[in-house]
């Protein structure tokens, strides 16, 4: 039984009350005490649009956006799916407190077909890497602390980093597991994991260290796949660019114990000043 599973009954990211979800403080991000981390809605949102998938469809890109800083209150989910064509899919999904949309995320679905031995294809093991085996007691917490509350990144999220470090700048190698469902009593999926944790790229591959009065925050989460993750760690290998005028791109391949299954980049703006 997972970890998640035995806490399942206990905690949780959101509980499900009526047709509402009340967020937890695991949800809580480290720029205000009273807001959540993206990996929170973006894994609620993914939960809501894999039911309109079919069995024999895949979920291969999504993006998330962040409207304004998604509240610590109940919040509901609207999601839509429009048939392209015959083959194509897109799911259109929102989350909506009681002033209005905070988040949303839209999702690419295609139909998936039975076809030959390909030409060339990448040997998984050659770029499998080993996922950790065994609990990680201190890895060092991730920057910002909320000054000592519950947060998302640092008691939802368990870290192992391969490379790089949380207080220094610089590219990173980072093993990420969710600790605790997504919903209360859920066994979170992959796509579930993958939505809530792949938004850390940004964050562990930081431009500036942590002590420095500037930094870059991710606009969006933009994921491709080419299958689903298995497993309860995902590795992210990121690294951030410095664009023009105070903007950049954070680049993250997304793996499993079974090799690459992915790429996420996120779009980043500029600010000056820490975390309230």
């Amino acid at each position: 039984m997972s970890e998640a599973q035995e806490k399942g009954d206990k905690e949780a990211l959101f509980e499900l009350v009526g047709d509402e979800f009340v967020p937890s403080e695991f949800t809580r991000g480290p720029w205000r005490g009273d807001a959540q981390h993206g990996g929170a809605p973006a894994a609620l949102l993914m939960r809501s649009c894999e039911v309109l998938v079919g069995r024999n469809e895949f979920l291969s890109q999504f993006e998330i956006e962040l409207q304004k800083p998604v509240p610590l209150r109940p919040l509901r989910v609207e999601v839509e799916r429009l048939d392209v064509s015959g083959r194509v899919a897109r799911l259109r999904a929102g989350l909506y407190d009681g002033e209005g949309l905070v988040a949303s995320m839209s999702a690419l679905v295609l139909s998936m077909s039975t076809l030959g031995a390909p030409d060339w294809l990448l040997d998984e093991a050659t770029s499998a890497l080993p996922p950790p085996t065994v609990e990680v007691t201190e890895s060092g917490p991730p920057r910002f602390s909320q000054k000592g509350l519950t947060t998302f990144h640092r008691n939802a999220v368990q870290h192992e980093l391969r490379n790089g470090s949380f207080k220094d700048a610089g590219p990173c190698l980072d093993w990420v597991r969710l600790r605790l469902p997504v919903v209360k009593g859920d066994e979170p999926s992959g796509l579930q994991r993958l939505a809530a944790l792949a938004d850390f790229g940004s964050g562990i591959s930081a431009l500036f260290d942590v002590g420095s009065p500037f930094g870059l925050i991710n606009t969006n989460l933009v994921v491709a796949i080419h299958r689903v993750p298995v497993g309860e760690w995902i590795s992210l290998d990121a690294v951030s660019y410095l664009g023009e005028r105070g903007t950049g791109l954070a680049v993250t391949e997304l793996g499993d114990a079974h090799g690459r299954l992915g790429v996420a980049t996120q779009c980043l703006l500029g600010h000056e000043g820490r975390p309230a």
